[in-house]
């Protein structure tokens, strides 16, 4: 009944000018709303249009929006971009940077530090925490690496989807898993909230590069649209509030999307996870 009302919902504020813009699936879901609330201000500016914003219980349902123009812009992760793009030609316009200035970044295996395993071998047969099966550095590249170990990801480990990044560093921070897999800033965001989370958690493995997140629109939305949208995120200025709180989710600087960059996701894609 939910997804119904939603969906009237959506389709309702197509024909009012509204832009329903789509974030990362989070547990924190109204905290990103209100940090968020200058960027979709500043958005319906440059826009002239509403900006209603719409978070996902997982990246499935944001590549479901884009493809069938129920959410018209949204941030996400290479791997989420790579299934929408090859399911219905979504487009990535901007590519988020890191806080050294980088397009890429990695992704950490964590174990609790009072944990006895030193490696993925060692932790064969035991509980992995995951966000989704469409992250990128939470599940693809993880798989990645697994394989060149010589480890079957789906038989030697008992997989957990958690929702998020956030909830996975948790989970390992609560030893309420064995390891999970995470971007290589998450746990940054959350020493707010856990003070002790770089002393309670340890990198066993890494692998990367990876290519930066990025904000895809849409096959459906209007040329002159998404013209305005990439004018209007390459002239952010960096000492505005809307970039202070885009800071806060890893975006210290945005660049104009190069596609190329993602043809090594896409590559992996059909290679490690639809063989």
């Amino acid at each position: 009944m939910r997804k119904l009302l939603f969906v009237f919902i959506l389709l309702a504020c197509q024909k009012q000018n509204v832009f329903i813009l789509g974030y990362y699936p989070s547990s924190e879901s109204e905290k990103i709303i209100e940090d968020l609330k200058p960027l979709q201000q500043y958005l319906e500016r440059k826009l002239n249009m509403k900006i209603k914003p719409f978070i996902a219980t997982d990246y499935t349902t944001l590549i479901e929006g884009l493809c069938s123009n129920k959410i018209q812009g949204s941030f996400l992760s290479p791997l989420p971009y790579i299934i929408s793009k090859n399911k219905c030609k979504t487009k990535m316009i901007v590519t988020s940077l890191r806080s050294d200035g980088s397009i890429y970044y990695k992704t950490y295996f964590i174990v609790h530090s009072q944990s006895p395993y030193k490696n993925l071998i060692e932790l064969k047969g035991k509980t992995w925490g995951i966000p989704d099966i469409t992250s990128t550095s939470g599940y693809l590249y993880p798989v990645l690496r697994m394989k060149e170990l010589g480890l079957n990801p789906q038989k030697d480990f008992k997989i957990i989807q958690l929702t998020s990044h956030e909830n996975v560093a948790i989970a390992v921070y609560n030893k309420e898993i064995d390891f999970g897999t995470i971007y290589s800033d998450v746990r940054v965001l959350l020493k707010n909230e856990y003070p002790d989370i770089f002393e309670k958690t340890r990198i066993i493995d890494s692998i990367g590069p990876i290519p930066n997140d990025g904000f895809v629109v849409s096959p459906y939305l209007d040329n002159k649209i998404v013209e305005k949208l990439i004018e209007a995120f390459l002239e952010l200025p960096k000492d505005s509030i809307v970039f202070k709180k885009l800071k806060a989710y890893g975006w210290y600087g945005i660049v104009l999307a190069n596609d190329s960059l993602y043809k090594t996701v896409e590559k992996l894609y059909f290679e490690v996870l639809k063989k």
